[in-house]
């Protein structure tokens, strides 16, 4: 070949391969699958459109986000003209998963673009997150997803409008685990963070600042069951009970378990009390030992222990009657039927700082996000902000 044809092959290449940069820097590429259910599988690059309609468009100047480990990063930013600065959530996918799987499952892109708060969706290495013991390719290569993701929010706050004192952080399963790890390591960080049939993995954790926690879990989860395990075959460690993954939390937030009839209460696909007129937070207004609610929601409260098991069932896992049962809680008499289907069992105490500790915990839920539509439906993504909107950190310092 001659020289002046090797530079011609040589220019298309390089010409070429400067197109195909262009299209995914300007945002050409679209999510591959259009499958709204959580569960839905991995849908190779992680690209996303600009200006496309539902179900999850992307807003902002730059929808491919760089950061970090330099892959593409899905972003959704608030409508135009929100107050800013405005907060930032940061969504954790379970596990085999990536970050199409709470873009287009979870909801929050809606209260994202109304609500006024940005949303961003990462990928975990290898579709896993390393929560401590657990689990996938990153936690057996020990990767640092704790300091990464510091390094991701620093970013896109160097870039957006971002509170830094209103950065919360939503897991799902592994996901949650890491948001777990986050939390304990730098607590003072976070407004707050959900975690999402998780538990925590770590040998130790220590808050360093009181930030509001929610956890929600099914009462049918055997795949991290709320009871915990001594060791799970799938994730090749133990599963550490969500009672005692809350435990140092509770201590940070000076929010006492939940032993009387007034910290627990049903609730509707809302998350709020059947029967009460306030909002998901005011519960822990109320004296100890008062039912939450009125009329109907003070008729069904029972002795429902945090795992969701009545008085005189086993706890989910452990096999053990009556374990269930909330210490100290006493059954009121059930003398009216609720006008409210309750889907799940809430439980809440006044806690002696300004954050906010809540648990939910659905009878008829296994393992993953729970449903978004069905007589079941819990509107998972509007408790969770409703609970997380007034949320602030401690502190509002550099992450890096």
């Amino acid at each position: 070949m001659s020289a002046a044809r090797r530079r011609r092959v040589v220019a298309v290449r390089l010409l070429t391969s400067l197109l195909a940069t262009m299209m995914v820097v300007t945002g050409c590429g679209l999510i591959g699958a259009n499958d709204s259910s959580p569960q839905a599988s991995a849908t190779g690059s992680p690209v996303t459109a600009t200006t496309s309609p539902s179900p999850s468009p992307t807003s902002g100047p730059d929808a491919f986000e760089r950061s970090g480990r330099g892959s593409q990063i899905r972003l959704t930013l608030p409508d135009s003209g929100t107050v800013e600065p405005y907060p930032l959530v940061v969504a954790l996918h379970s596990l085999y998963h990536d970050g199409s799987e709470p873009q287009l499952g979870w909801g929050l892109d809606e209260f994202a673009r109304s609500s006024g708060f940005a949303v961003v969706y990462p990928d975990g290495l290898n579709l896993s997150w390393n929560a401590g013991t657990c689990c996938g390719a990153a936690a057996a290569s020990g990767v640092d997803d704790v300091a990464w993701l510091r390094s991701l929010i620093a970013h896109l706050e160097t870039r957006y409008p971002i509170d830094p004192r209103r950065v919360s952080i939503i897991g799902l399963s592994n996901g949650g685990m890491l948001a777990y790890r986050y939390a304990c390591e730098h607590g003072d960080e976070l407004a707050g963070f959900a975690a999402v049939a998780a538990s925590l993995q770590t040998l130790s954790c220590a808050p360093s600042a009181p930030l509001t926690t929610v956890e929600i879990h099914g009462s049918l989860d055997g795949h991290v069951p709320y009871a915990g395990t001594l060791w799970s075959e799938p994730l090749q460690t133990g599963i550490t009970p969500v009672d005692v993954s809350l435990a140092p939390f509770r201590a940070v937030d000076g929010c006492p378990a939940p032993t009387q009839p007034g910290d627990t209460s049903y609730t509707g696909a809302d998350g709020r009390p059947i029967g009460a007129s306030t909002n998901p937070t005011a519960a822990s207004s109320g004296s100890a030992g008062t039912p939450t609610g009125d009329g109907a929601a003070s008729a069904i409260i029972s002795a429902a222990g945090p795992d969701g098991q009545l008085a005189g069932s086993g706890t989910a896992g452990s096999g053990t009657a009556g374990s269930g049962t909330a210490a100290g809680a006493a059954v009121p008499s059930q003398q009216a039927t609720p006008t409210t289907t309750p889907v799940a069992i809430r439980h809440e105490t006044l806690c002696s700082t300004s954050a906010h500790l809540v648990q939910y915990v659905l009878p008829t839920l296994g393992h993953g996000w729970p449903a978004l539509t069905g007589p079941t439906a819990f509107n998972t993504a509007a408790v969770l902000w409703d609970l997380l909107k007034d949320a602030r950190s401690a502190t509002a310092g550099p992450r890096m």
